[in-house]
């Protein structure tokens, strides 16, 4: 097992889109942490204090988080999906003792980068936000530090869902399209759709606005702000959504034939 998981992490780890597809959050963290503190320290006095804080830790972390969770969900589709598109998993397969433990490896590989990316990008952004905005109190940092524990739990999910979509599509063009149409604009088209159709409630569980309530459900937020669902729920339903996804994938990648 020991060298099956070497070979894996020496795979993926030969090939460039591993560190490309981590860029993009790493320079958003960047630049949201230089930005999002000082700016909201400026409307400080017309909203009361703490709301550059929150705003810092809803924005300018939550949003490189955002990108986080999409490219840690692209890397698990192109690590799964990519032996499929190059046929090296018969090989793969072969060569070692049944596919649960090369599914298994990959699901393990896909984790640890994908946590990688986030803590990365959490420690870029919450460097920033200290270095332009002063840094934060006790009570300001336990809410940023809350913020990025959420971030490491929920790019594990999306990273596993990405894995999961590339060993059911057996593509990876397919299920890295799938991601990118379906969290950014996707999932808001059917929200609104079910919202017209008077089914809105149903919008909630879907799993890129669970990821947001699990982020936001956990902070402090203003008495006249009401989410649709709150922990632990709302943990337990992206487990669910991941435990879905990445047990079809797993299902096909050991049931399916290859060729």
């Amino acid at each position: 097992m020991t060298a099956l998981l070497t070979a894996e992490f020496r795979k993926v780890l030969s090939l460039r889109y591993w560190w490309i597809l981590g860029i993009a959050p790493l320079l958003v963290g960047l630049f949201c942490g230089a930005l999002t503190l000082p700016v909201a320290r400026q409307l400080e006095l017309g909203f009361g204090d703490g709301f550059a804080e929150a705003v810092a830790a809803a924005v300018g972390i939550s949003l490189s988080l955002s990108l986080v969770f999409l490219f840690a969900a692209i890397f698990g589709a192109v690590a799964t999906g990519s032996e499929f598109a190059h046929r090296t998993i018969v090989t793969t397969f072969l060569t070692a003792r049944g596919r649960d433990r090369v599914v298994g490896v990959k699901f393990a590989t896909v984790a640890v980068i994908g946590l990688l990316y986030c803590i990365v990008t959490e420690v870029a952004a919450a460097a920033t936000l200290v270095l332009f905005g002063g840094g934060f109190d006790g009570a300001d940092l336990g809410s940023v530090a809350k913020v990025m524990g959420i971030g490491l739990f929920c790019a594990l999910m999306w990273s596993l869902i990405g894995a999961g979509l590339g060993l059911l599509t057996r593509s990876t063009a397919g299920s890295v399209l799938a991601i990118c149409a379906w969290v950014p604009f996707g999932e808001l088209m059917v929200s609104v759709v079910l919202h017209g159709l008077g089914l809105g409630a149903i919008a909630s569980y879907l799993p890129a606005q669970v990821t947001w309530y699990v982020l936001f459900s956990a902070v402090s937020m203003p008495e006249d702000v009401t989410l649709e669902m709150t922990w632990p729920a709302a943990p337990l339903l992206l487990v669910l959504w991941t435990v879905v996804l990445g047990g079809l994938g797993w299902w096909r990648a050991r049931t399916a034939d290859v060729v």
